[in-house]
């Protein structure tokens, strides 16, 4: 049995997936493989990876039901130690998995940062900063400080919160969960992969994210982790600024948020507590520019 499944949903995706899977096999340790659900392509995808002979890698098939679908199908079909995550279309750097598998001797979930990349010309190198354990948490509270399919982790834990939900952020949802649940999140500095980014991306489009910030059981799961890390269930704060309520009752939760953030966050370390705080200062300032234009713009529908 492997003892890391690396676990990769595909959609349509001819142009990168042989680059993507390729990447993958160089760099998986001896007892590792990778497992491919094509989720009902209508293009070349399954051809492409036809052409790949390796016996670590094995092939899915089935109709589209989307990325938390075929996620959950991915765990489904394997039963390693530890499963990682690798989209279609990235590019994985040398040693990732070694590294990563490494620091989950000490955490229930590992990711890094990544070199964003616009499929041509120089990676463009990201700021050397991980994120640990205790500060983790506090991250979640103001973004999604990492990337998909970056993640590497422990299987009992992934299983414990039961896996991936069909919502519009299935990763950020699961990070939520798995934090809740007190499982160790880290980020290691180093990058992992060449992150393709491009126009098509879901997460580049307004309606995704409005959909997102006001998905009721990511909400839920924010609310969760709020309780744990600052002792109330607040609201997302992106979900605040475009919540139907008056604007003084948003800058009074706002301000709650903040106070109970800061006061939280005095028990890290202290270059983690400056990280954070930077963080929830810029979170901050974007969260009262939007709730001054809503009401700008409801004062001007209003005359």
């Amino acid at each position: 049995m492997p003892r890391l499944s690396v676990l990769m949903p595909a959609f349509d995706a001819a142009p990168t997936i042989d680059r993507a899977v390729r990447s993958t096999l160089r760099d998986l340790p001896a007892d590792a493989e990778l497992v491919v659900q094509d989720d009902g392509s209508s293009d070349g995808t399954l051809a492409a990876l036809e052409r790949i002979d390796d016996p670590r890698l094995r092939v899915l098939t089935g109709p589209n039901r989307g990325v938390a679908r075929a996620l959950n199908a991915l765990l489904d079909a394997s039963a390693s130690e530890f499963v990682a995550r690798m989209d279609a279309d990235d590019v994985v750097l040398p040693g990732r998995f070694r590294r990563q598998l490494r620091a989950l001797k000490t955490a229930d979930a590992v990711f890094t940062t990544v070199a964003s990349w616009h499929g041509a010309g120089v990676p463009r190198p990201p700021w050397p900063s991980g994120i640990g354990t205790a500060s983790f948490p506090f991250h979640l509270l103001l973004t999604n400080p990492v990337a998909h399919s970056t993640m590497a982790a422990r299987r009992s834990a992934v299983e414990a919160v039961r896996g991936y939900r069909v919502v519009p952020s299935e990763d950020y949802d699961l990070w939520l969960r798995l934090a809740s649940s007190g499982a160790r999140l880290r980020r290691l500095a180093a990058p992992s992969l060449l992150y393709r980014v491009h126009p098509g991306q879901v997460t580049s489009a307004e309606g995704w994210r409005l959909r997102s910030w006001n998905d009721e059981r990511t909400q839920a799961a924010f609310a969760e982790l709020s309780a744990r890390v600052l002792g109330a269930p607040l609201p997302r704060l992106t979900a605040l600024a475009v919540a139907p309520l008056p604007a003084e009752e948003k800058a009074a939760c706002l301000d709650e948020f903040e106070r109970r953030f800061r006061c939280a966050a005095s028990r890290l370390r202290p270059a983690d507590r400056a990280a954070v705080l930077r963080r929830l200062a810029r979170r901050a300032a974007w969260c009262r520019e939007r709730i001054r234009a809503a009401a700008d713009e409801r004062a001007e529908a209003a005359s």
